[in-house]
């Protein structure tokens, strides 16, 4: 039996909610983002630089990895660097594509600025200002026509067998009308909790899917455009597209049943928030982090010594992978076995690593971990 998605239905475009049964996610959502902007007012410049720049970096190659493509954290993170004006920037300049997803990533943060279709148009247009997968799009910096047939979401699966189909979006004739709807519930102003608004603006957006391709990244830049006018500049300090990635199956599996049935967006709404307050307590454990490098780094700045060892104790308070052996840290720095091992008796006798295990199974931990 085939669905109804949401467009066909009369009452289409109310999307309704019940305010009561979100209250809870709600007041956790506001108060876990409390949490951050706490921690960020008592941060130093410099601290508040560097949490601003990761979750950054994060919103831009998180939106990617999402839709299956890789950028390069290092060169985004330069790009972003240099573009912000922050000490420490090369001269580098990314490949086009992803000085595009950096542009909508940086462009989402004026969100006093009106959404506009020029905007959005203009995202898609950076977005994709080089081809995708060796072929241009068909239509760029424009909304997509049915040249090709009605648009839909689709998986793959074995050969032989016919693709998934998770939804089918209105005919092409209706997208613009349907985005002045959009743009207009944006615009307007509001008592409505503005977090809410960006649970519904986001999936509003992808159920019109305005584009041939690229409707998540946007819709996400929206999302993060709606959820700082929502929260204030606090929410730069946060990546919602790095949770997203996490729960990358259920935010697919939440889109793809909210998106027939009812309008009744109460379950979306729900694991949104829920979401973002994942993904501002995460955002805490970074800001911590990064408060917690300085504080070594000033207090221990004498004791560790060379560059090798700052790289290493450095990837330690980003979250390094696996245990720190003398191996690891031999690849990481490209030195002999015998170096590393002194790096790391250093480190250990200055306080700032504390060994652990015997023989084979001996590594090394941040001290104070």
């Amino acid at each position: 039996m085939r669905r109804t998605y949401l467009w066909e239905q009369p009452e289409w475009p109310a999307l309704t909610y019940d305010r009561g049964a979100l209250i809870a996610t709600l007041v956790a959502a506001a108060e876990r983002f409390g949490q951050l902007a706490g921690i960020i007012d008592g941060a130093t410049k410099r601290d508040r630089e560097e949490s601003e720049v990761r979750a950054l970096v994060a919103n831009a190659v998180d939106t990617s990895a999402i839709e299956g493509e890789k950028l390069d954290q290092n060169t985004v993170r330069d790009s972003i660097v240099r573009r912000l004006s922050l000490p420490g920037s090369g001269l580098r300049r990314a490949d086009d594509r992803t000085e595009g997803v950096i542009d909508i990533t940086l462009d989402a943060l004026h969100d006093a600025e009106p959404v506009t279709e020029g905007r959005l148009l203009n995202w898609h247009e950076r977005l994709f200002s080089i081809v995708r997968n060796n072929r241009p799009l068909r239509v760029i910096g424009a909304y997509r026509d049915d040249a090709e047939g009605p648009m839909t979401v689709q998986s793959s699966r074995a050969a032989g067998r016919d693709p998934i189909v998770h939804y089918e979006a209105m005919p092409a004739n209706r997208v613009a009308e349907e985005m002045q709807r959009l743009i207009a519930y944006i615009e307007t102003p509001s008592t409505e909790d503005g977090m809410i608004r960006a649970a519904i603006v986001h999936l509003w957006f992808l159920l019109i899917h305005p584009f041939e391709d690229g409707n998540g990244r946007i819709a996400r830049a929206l999302a993060d455009l709606m959820l700082s006018r929502a929260r204030g500049t606090t929410n730069r300090y946060c990546s919602l597209s790095r949770q997203i990635l996490i729960e990358q199956a259920t935010y697919y599996e939440e889109l793809e049943r909210a998106g027939f049935g009812s309008l009744d967006a109460t379950l979306w709404i729900a694991w949104f928030l829920g979401c973002y307050e994942r993904a501002a307590a995460a955002s805490i454990a970074i800001v911590q982090d990064v408060i917690r490098a300085t504080n070594l780094f000033e207090f221990h700045g004498d004791a560790i010594y060379n560059t090798r060892q700052r790289k290493v104790v450095r990837k330690l308070l980003d979250g390094l992978q696996g245990n720190l052996t003398a191996k690891k840290y031999a690849a990481l720095t490209k030195v002999s076995h015998d170096t590393a091992n002194r790096d790391l008796a250093n480190l250990v006798a200055n306080g700032i690593l504390r060994r652990e295990g015997q023989s084979k199974n001996i590594h090394y931990l941040l001290a104070d971990a």
